[in-house]
């Protein structure tokens, strides 16, 4: 017996040391360390491409729409494949100024000779957190949040979950003072498909907002699922 103690002794010490080293590991960081490219405005992030620049490398969050432009304030033409984009700035009468990226992921694009990535973060913070159709039901009957649309009025019109408040993305800043006083409370967003809600829930976080709760793909899911929506 005592001839095994050493060896006993090694192990112990070999075990304790594995796991000091497991435990030092350094975490990955999160979309919300990064230093996320452009700035808002009216619900857009937008982006601006200098030519000169050593590098065209842009953070984005999952779920933004974003408009780009030149340094130099001249037309031109982006191409993003991944996409499935080809646009011309400044954008025609009747087009949509915007492009939507849905899904994270890295997206090469090209403006002329000017080559560079264009990178979609997930959005990450202990004030956010996203549910889908079931869990939202759920939480909507026992937490009683107040429930935000980010959507157009004539998409709210068209039907909406009973109890929503009319809050487009577009003047969610401007009308932010119509939320004061719900900083600690449950605040659900909600939209189309989760993209726009995306936006808006990270707005609110930045904003002082503690609880909030994103439906993650939107009343389009949450129509599929059987969940009733009022007119």
């Amino acid at each position: 017996m005592t001839a095994r103690l050493p060896h006993l002794a090694a192990l112990l010490l070999f075990l304790l040391t594995v796991a000091a080293c497991s435990g030092s590991k350094e975490t990955p960081p999160s979309a919300t360390d990064q230093q996320v490219s452009g700035k808002m405005e009216g619900g857009l992030r937008v982006l601006t491409v200098d030519p000169s620049a050593a590098s065209h490398h842009y953070l984005i969050f999952r779920g933004d729409y974003i408009r780009i432009q030149l340094a130099s304030g001249e037309p031109f033409t982006i191409e993003i494949p991944g996409l499935e984009v080809s646009k011309t700035y400044p954008a025609p009468e009747g087009d949509k100024p915007y492009i939507k990226v849905p899904d994270a992921g890295s997206f090469p694009f090209t403006i002329g000779d000017v080559s560079g990535v264009i990178e979609a973060l997930e959005f990450r913070a202990e004030a956010y957190r996203e549910v889908d159709s079931r869990e939202a039901s759920e939480l909507i009957a026992n937490l009683k949040p107040f429930i935000l649309d980010v959507r157009t009025s004539g998409e709210f019109a068209g039907g909406h979950i009973e109890g929503a408040t009319l809050i487009p993305i577009s003047e969610l800043q401007k009308r932010l003072g119509e939320l004061k006083g719900r900083e600690k409370e449950p605040l659900f967003v909600y939209c189309r498909s989760g993209n726009r809600s995306t936006v808006a829930g990270r707005f609110l976080v930045d904003a002082g907002f503690e609880q909030i709760i994103n439906l993650r793909r939107g009343i389009v899911e949450w129509s599929r699922a059987g969940y009733p929506v009022v007119k």
